[in-house]
């Protein structure tokens, strides 16, 4: 796959898309990685598991913001491409993928 272009990468993450899946994907974190902390610590002594039910709800609030944030992105016209563990191939890409999620600064 050929690398993305800075002019290209700066075009991709200004369109409408790509911000709609952005903010897809700060839900799905602020529905998933809570659960995923609260699970970590409940492997220390004296903290109570999560319930299942829960567990399950922030599971599925998760997927269905996540799922529709990759559409959105795929949408927008990031490079897709399956390689070993990662979707995203273009380094530069998946770096400002996470700086935009996590609102860090380059």
């Amino acid at each position: 796959m050929s690398s993305v272009t800075n002019d290209a990468l700066l075009d991709l993450r200004r369109s409408s898309t790509y911000r709609a899946g952005i903010w897809l994907a700060r839900a799905a974190n602020l529905a998933l990685l809570p659960v995923v902390v609260w699970g970590i610590a409940s492997g220390a002594p004296n903290v109570p598991a999560l319930p299942d039910s829960l567990f399950m709800a922030a599971w599925a609030a998760g997927c269905v913001t996540l799922v529709p944030a990759m559409v959105l992105f795929y949408r927008s016209g990031m490079p897709f491409e399956h390689k070993v563990a990662t979707w995203v191939t273009d380094k530069r890409v998946g770096n400002a993928i996470l700086r935009d999620v996590f609102w860090l600064r380059p």
